[in-house]
């Protein structure tokens, strides 16, 4: 599947996208710190990860609503984005839970969103805003009006996304996270349509 919007394209995974994520996750890890600086980076074995990969793709029905697409912008596989679920309290509902076949007002549980821009030269130019509202469109047209964002305080690009898009505080959680000795809260942002 690939979906095209504004000079970026959101589609599902290839095989030659597992070098990529091996370096994001290897080496070129500085977007995994801006996105939790306080968690370690466990690093991947490439063949594990193509392994892995070459079954998830195998499996994927064309009709499958996508978790995770791919992001790629002036050409390159830049990043991705994905989804998960949080219950009416905003907290982790494990996926295995919802029932897949009803939509997330009925299981009582809200779609979050995430995204990584994992190549550093295509930080800060709206990418990030693109690929969100591409993907957002994608699960509203499959019927779903509610999406959150969980971020820290101190995450400017991703906050300065969410009030380019729209969404609103709706949960703090105060002082959870420490970086570089400084005192951060956990943040929940929501837009509703």
């Amino acid at each position: 599947m690939k979906i095209a919007f504004d000079e970026v394209t959101l589609r599902d995974y290839h095989l030659s996208d597992v070098e990529d994520e091996v370096r994001w996750t290897n080496t070129d890890t500085a977007w995994f710190y801006a996105d939790t600086p306080w968690m370690t980076l466990e690093p991947v074995d490439p063949d594990e990860l193509r392994t892995d990969m070459t079954h998830i793709i195998s499996n994927l029905s064309e009709d499958a609503v996508r978790w995770r697409f791919e992001i790629e912008a002036a050409g390159r596989h830049i990043g991705t984005v994905s989804s998960y679920y949080l219950n009416k309290d905003y907290e982790s509902v494990p996926w295995e839970s919802i029932d897949q076949s009803k939509n997330a007002e009925e299981n009582r549980a809200v779609r979050a969103l995430g995204i990584e821009i994992c190549e550093m030269a295509f930080w800060g130019k709206g990418i990030g805003t693109k690929a969100l509202t591409a993907f957002m469109d994608y699960y509203r047209g499959l019927g779903e009006r509610r999406f959150v964002l969980e971020t820290w305080s101190g995450n400017e690009r991703m906050l300065g996304c969410a009030r380019k898009l729209g969404f609103a505080e709706v949960k703090r959680q105060t002082g959870i996270y420490i970086v570089d000795g400084e005192v951060y809260d956990g943040l929940v942002l929501e837009k509703s349509f």
